[in-house]
């Protein structure tokens, strides 16, 4: 093992700090400026928020009532409220690269009844034309409310004008997307809001029947939208070996083997190298990109970006050429080595 001289390491451990101390200064120097897609997204939000007002309430769901799936936490219910979540929505979007005009798929259920109006928002906003399929089971807290689910939102919000679009097919949802765990009066329920929307009454006969029904309503000459968003943790979305590797937020550039061999709505997309927006760990997902509950729309970080300004950036380049050159001619030169000069003194 090398020894090296101690001058050498004083120095050395002096130019680190040095530089440490640098990267500090030019952190507190960063400005904030708006995201290039600002208005973008603050178009998605105030949508989101003129939806939100013509449902109210409605948006809270019950803790149980006959059409509930399973447990949800009522904080991330409360969370998904946030205006904010559609201009994310935006951002996974422009993320994922879908354009003005392309097709997305969208798959819904009634447990995030506030995030599904997030991302049609954001859709609108964008100018994509999202193609969608819903299931009516809804965890708890969701929209539960078997006389008022997620279609009959849905429905409202098309006659206001808010946009354009509506659930092109509609599923029970529950265990194995039949409506499993559900009692017969919720299922009954459930077949009545199909109904109410216009939509056939489905029932799949299997997990993997339901998964084809919706890839036969995605698909357009065959070939499958840009991009697939879920809101919510159903079985469509996992398939029925439960959990995959996919996370929440934006799935693009990883195929692992643990997606491919799921059996999962989320598969054939992945297969085919398409991005999957995935909504679920509300909490987390909020934390990631500083959504606050409390905090006033449009101050979340999905609205900035941080940026060195140009002197910072030029003296950032004189930095490091300064280290670059105190390395390369001072080691030449033997500076990092040489001794300390020490004084002499002599006690008369």
């Amino acid at each position: 093992m090398r020894n090296f001289p101690p001058a050498f390491l004083l120095r050395l451990a002096g130019l680190a700090f040095l530089t440490v101390l640098f990267w500090f200064f030019c952190l507190r120097s960063l400005i904030v400026l708006p995201a290039k897609d600002y208005q973008v997204k603050m178009k998605a939000v105030s949508t989101a928020l003129k939806a939100q007002r013509l449902l109210g309430e409605r948006l809270k769901g019950e803790e149980y009532t006959f059409i509930t799936t399973t447990m949800g936490s009522y904080q991330a219910k409360e969370m998904s409220l946030h205006p904010d979540f559609a201009a994310l929505t935006v951002e996974l979007l422009h993320e994922a690269g879908v354009r003005r005009g392309d097709r997305v798929a969208v798959n819904f259920s009634g447990s995030f009844p506030a995030l599904n109006v997030a991302v049609l928002a954001a859709a609108d906003a964008i100018g994509a034309r999202p193609v969608i399929t819903s299931s009516l089971g809804a965890s708890t807290w969701g929209a539960n409310r078997p006389e008022d689910t997620w279609l009959d939102m849905e429905a409202e919000l098309y006659r206001q004008g808010l946009w354009p679009w509506r659930s092109a097919a509609a599923f029970p949802g529950g265990e194995g997307d039949r409506g499993g765990g559900l009692p017969e009066e919720g299922l009954a329920a459930i077949y009545r809001a199909m109904r109410r929307a216009g939509l056939p009454a489905r029932q799949s006969v299997s997990l993997e029947q339901a998964i084809a029904e919706r890839l036969s309503v995605y698909r357009e000459n065959g070939s499958l939208p840009r991009a697939l968003v879920n809101v919510g943790g159903s079985h469509v979305i996992f398939g029925g070996e439960g959990l995959t590797p996919l996370r929440q937020g934006l799935t693009t550039g990883f195929y692992q083997e643990g997606v491919w061999a799921a059996d999962g709505l989320a598969k054939e997309f992945i297969k085919e190298r398409k991005p999957v927006i995935h909504f679920i760990n509300i909490l987390k997902l909020a934390g990631q990109y500083g959504i606050k509950k409390d905090a006033p729309y449009g101050k979340s970080s999905v609205f900035y970006k941080q940026a060195a300004p140009f002197w910072l950036r030029s003296l950032i380049i004189f930095w490091l050429l300064g280290v670059f050159f105190l390395l390369k001619t001072g080691g030449s030169r033997g500076w990092w080595t040489k001794p300390f000069k020490t004084v002499n003194s002599t006690v008369y």
